[in-house]
């Protein structure tokens, strides 16, 4: 029995599985800054560092909330650096790890992780070199400041993977038509990544691509319309059973105003809902259980 035990935990930690649940959560959360490297990220933004005490509560929070929904791929934004994703993954166990890339977003000093328990595709962190991408009626590119990339393994035997992809758009604070041409901008970029991943595949095996995180807009804006045609992409919101979002009745946090979106392309989409972060980010987490 316990030798039994043990390959099924082995099993749903290492090889999701053909016929599997596969699930993803996306989470701002709204500058969760480290007390422990000495100083505060961000050029011109007056953030300081939490205290210690806040800081160990709001990732206990996130922990229980990962392991309550039984999470296997987390995408993680507005955190301070590398530090936030190694203390997240290790609050999550054992088997967690995080997957960081330096950003180049100095001004706000945000980044952006992946933190899975699945296992990685060796040499496939990546930031895609910061793509670029400029959409009709503005004059220069816009490139990613916030994104990264990586490989899991959903199922070891067949090599089966899944490539997942995190950014963070241009914030809405102040929001404006250069502002959101330049998110449309920042779509097309994420769409190339996503094709780079897609074509990377085999052409023996379907391209199975997740691309996730803040993109600052709702699920009928021009972005997200760009994302979904560019990159051959679904929403998970649109197979989501429950219109209610857990523990929120604020207007924003209801579906037609989310800014927090799950895309896939490769995978069937069984459910997608939001979950209450409480008073520590003023977004809810978005959960998608693909297969």
């Amino acid at each position: 029995m316990v030798i039994r035990s043990m390959i099924m935990g082995v099993c749903i930690l290492c090889c999701t599985g053909l016929n599997a649940e596969l699930r993803v959560m996306t989470l701002n959360t709204e500058w969760l800054w480290t007390p422990y490297d000495g100083k505060a990220d961000g050029s011109k933004v007056t953030i300081r560092d939490m205290s210690k005490k806040d800081y160990l509560t709001e990732l206990a929070f996130y922990a229980k909330l990962v392991r309550e929904h039984r999470i296997d791929i987390l995408a993680v934004s507005e955190i301070e650096n590398k530090y936030v994703a190694i203390d997240l993954a290790n609050r999550f166990g054992k088997d967690w790890k995080a997957y960081f890339t330096q950003g180049r977003d100095t001004a706000t000093g945000q980044d952006v992780a992946l933190i899975s328990r699945l296992e990685p595709v060796k040499g496939s962190l990546t930031n895609y070199g910061f793509p670029c991408g400029k959409t009709n009626g503005v004059k220069k590119k816009k490139c990613l400041s916030k994104v990264v990339g990586a490989r899991f393994y959903l199922d070891n035997a067949s090599g089966e993977q899944v490539a997942v992809i995190s950014s963070h758009f241009l914030s809405k604070r102040n929001d404006s038509k250069s502002k959101r041409l330049k998110r449309e901008s920042q779509a097309l970029a994420l769409s190339k990544a996503v094709e780079r991943e897609a074509n990377d595949f085999s052409s023996t095996k379907v391209a199975k691509v997740i691309a996730l995180g803040d993109f600052n807009d709702t699920a009928n804006s021009t972005v997200l319309k760009l994302l979904r045609a560019k990159g051959s992409l679904l929403s998970a919101s649109s197979c989501r059973m429950q219109d209610s979002i857990e523990s929120h009745s604020k207007p924003k946090h209801r579906k037609k105003s989310l800014v927090d979106h799950i895309l896939y392309r490769g995978l069937t989409c069984l459910d997608d809902y939001a979950v209450s972060t409480g008073s520590y980010s003023d977004h809810p987490a978005i959960v998608a259980i693909l297969r």
